[in-house]
């Protein structure tokens, strides 16, 4: 299977087969982990004052990189052998968009959500890899032609 582009093969991108089905869902959870860490976790570490390391802050930078790099595994659905390219290209780019804040207007830097970025992407390739010893035998359930 040679891969045609950088992130994902022709073939791929026309099937629907396990991995997709369990990328796309686990975007949605980690979406709602995400969204329950802003409005449930962070204003309770707030208002009680509890010391969690910075976690509260840079909860929209550890669940959001999750939820991207499994919307975009979901969506190109690429190859074991060029996946990591989907990793790289989205932690990178995150935190790029952080270092970004230092020029751009009302921007604000924050080394935590650097860390929270760099922490969730690699709790997203710890469960990518899991995924990938768990379920040797990818099923495909369809093929668009």
């Amino acid at each position: 299977m040679k891969p045609d582009r950088f992130f994902t093969t022709k073939e791929s991108m026309r099937t629907i087969d396990t991995f997709r089905i369990l990328f796309a869902g686990l975007a949605v959870i980690s979406f709602f982990l995400t969204e329950a860490g802003r409005f449930v976790y962070r204003p309770y570490i707030y208002s009680n004052g509890i010391n969690d390391f910075g976690l509260a802050d840079s909860m929209g930078n550890l669940g959001g990189i999750m939820v991207q790099i499994f919307l975009m595994l979901a969506v190109l659905n690429p190859p074991r052998k060029i996946a990591h390219h989907t990793f790289l290209f989205v932690i990178v780019g995150y935190i790029l968009y952080e270092i970004l804040q230092l020029i751009l207007p009302k921007g604000i830097f924050d080394w935590k959500d650097v860390l929270g970025t760099i922490i969730g992407g690699i709790i997203a390739y710890s469960i990518y890899l899991l995924m990938r010893v768990l379920l040797r035998n990818n099923k495909t359930y369809f093929v668009i032609k």
